[in-house]
Parts: structure tokens; C-alpha cells; sequence
């Protein structure tokens, strides 16, 4: 076998293989955008977290359990409806029963009628309760949880879209996304869209991006129940999709495999023909 042979052979072994890593191979910003936090990492030395109490919004279901300071609780009995009753019009799914916050952002109890309820916390409410009920009951003491906090998640998420709930009511993105198993493949890190309702019924968006640290950082890194969060498909999932529905697409994988085929052997024809 004469050495201009061997160099030739050797040559279309190399463009065989260059042409194999390059189909195979990721790319550099492709590994970098599957990554959680891969941006300004040094930056969460110098975060603090300091979650904030959430606001009571409309339709919002709250339990409020009203006792006594003192030893007689008969007096509070009247505001602690019994199990299975709907309170304030309201009740919870699975059987819990909560006052329900209505469209004028108002609760109604027994005897002291309506609260405003929309836009306190859940310490300013108490406060309020507190007020409206020491005529009726000595020293009260109120403990108020929220039956529904939670938010909706959509979009490329490994566990599916679904609501997502938290019983500590502590909410944060990275939780949600957490719960609902992480993003999938096919899920942008790098744009996720949050979409508040404010009071009033005004909807703000925020874009996040997981793949920053800096998320840490973001206006809605804390969440607020009823947030939608939407995680987008990546340029993968596009692709899958208009695969499926178009036949060019659908074969395309086919028609690149013959091209790199033919463009293979004719490099080895057209070297050996020399």
C-alpha cells in the first residue's frame, strides 16, 4: 500500500469523524443554558432574604379561629361556625371551611357583618378582627390561615401544569418549580414568564431568568398566590413540534442524514480520484 494511499485514507477518516462530532456534539451556550443559577453565582453572598407577609386578595379563603384570652370560650362560639357549614358564603374544597374574601373584598362574620379583608395582611386583618370583636368577646385572640394559597404553573415543566400549593404559605419560584419536579428538556430556563394580578384587577408580567443568580433578587421571586407562572419551550420542543406537523420537517432528519452520507463519499471518491 503506497503512503499517498494511507494519506488519503487517513484524510477521509478525518472528515468522517469532523463531520460526526459536529452533528453530535452540543454546543458551548447550549450546555451554559441548561444550567440553574450559571450566571453572577458570586452574587448570593451579598443577597439577603427578607420575605414579605402576603395580601389578602379577593375570593381569597381564610380560617379564622376566634378564641378567648380568658377561660370562658362560649362567648366565641358564635364566630367559629361549625364543621360543614359554609362560612361568609364561602367553603373550601375537601371539606374545609373558610370566609371567603368577596368581590368587594369584604369577609362577613356573625353579628359584626362585613370586614374589609382586601389588600391587609394577614396581621393587619387581625388587628381589625380584634377591634370589631372585643365588645363580644373578652381579650380575643384571632389565628387566621389562608385555605388557598397557591399558584399555577404551566407550561414545560417535568411533573406537568398544575396548581401548586403551599401550606406554610412561603411561595417562592424556585419552590414552585421544585415541586412541579424542575423544567424539563424542553423548557426554557432563561425566559420564564410570571404573569399578578394587582388590586384592582391590573396584570403585570415579569420575564425570569434561572439560569442568573440574580433571580434571587427579582420582584417575583417571592410569589403571591394566584400567580400564573409559564415555563416557555425551548428551540427543541419548537422543532418536535413543527416536525409533527409539517411532512418537510417530519423528514427532515432523513433528507440531512443522505446529505452527510453523499457529501462523505464523494470527499473519499474525489481523493482517492486524485
Amino acid at each position: 500500500m503506497s503512503s499517498l494511499y494511507v494519506v488519503r485514507l487517513r484524510v477521509a477518516a478525518s472528515c468522517l469523524a469532523v463531520l460526526l462530532l459536529a452533528a453530535c456534539r452540543p454546543s458551548k451556550e447550549s450546555v451554559t443554558s441548561y444550567r440553574y443559577f450559571e450566571k453572577n453565582l458570586d452574587s448570593l453572598s451579598k443577597v439577603v432574604l427578607s420575605l414579605k407577609e402576603p395580601v389578602i386578595q379577593k375570593h381569597d379563603q381564610l380560617t379564622i379561629l376566634v378564641s378567648s384570652a380568658s377561660l370562658d370560650q362560649s362567648q366565641t362560639q358564635v364566630f367559629n361556625l361549625l364543621s360543614g357549614t359554609a362560612q361568609g358564603g364561602g367553603g373550601a374544597a375537601g371539606g374545609a371551611i373558610g370566609y371567603l374574601v368577596d368581590y368587594d373584598g369584604n369577609i362577613t362574620m356573625p353579628i359584626i357583618g362585613k370586614v374589609k379583608a382586601e389588600g391587609l395582611t394577614k396581621s393587619q386583618l387581625n388587628e381589625a378582627l380584634v377591634e370589631k370583636l372585643s365588645p363580644y368577646v373578652k381579650n380575643p385572640v384571632i389565628n387566621i390561615r389562608f385555605l388557598n394559597f397557591r399558584v399555577l404553573l404551566m407550561g414545560e415543566v417535568a411533573g406537568g401544569g398544575n396548581w401548586i400549593t403551599f401550606p406554610n404559605e412561603k411561595a417562592t419560584i424556585v419552590e414552585a418549580i421544585g415541586q412541579a419536579g424542575g423544567i424539563s428538556e424542553l423548557g426554557q430556563r432563561t425566559n420564564i414568564l410570571v404573569v399578578r394580578q394587582q388590586p384592582g384587577g391590573k396584570l403585570e408580567t415579569h420575564r425570569v431568568d434561572l439560569n442568573d443568580a440574580l433571580v434571587f433578587q427579582s420582584p417575583v421571586f417571592q410569589l403571591q398566590q394566584n400567580d400564573l407562572i409559564y415555563v416557555l419551550p425551548n428551540e427543541s420542543k419548537l422543532i418536535q413540534y413543527q416536525r409533527s406537523n409539517s411532512p418537510l420537517f417530519r423528514d427532515l432528519p432523513v433528507y440531512l442524514g443522505l446529505i452527510t452520507t453523499v457529501t462523505a463519499l464523494a470527499t473519499i471518491v474525489f481523493l482517492f480520484a486524485q
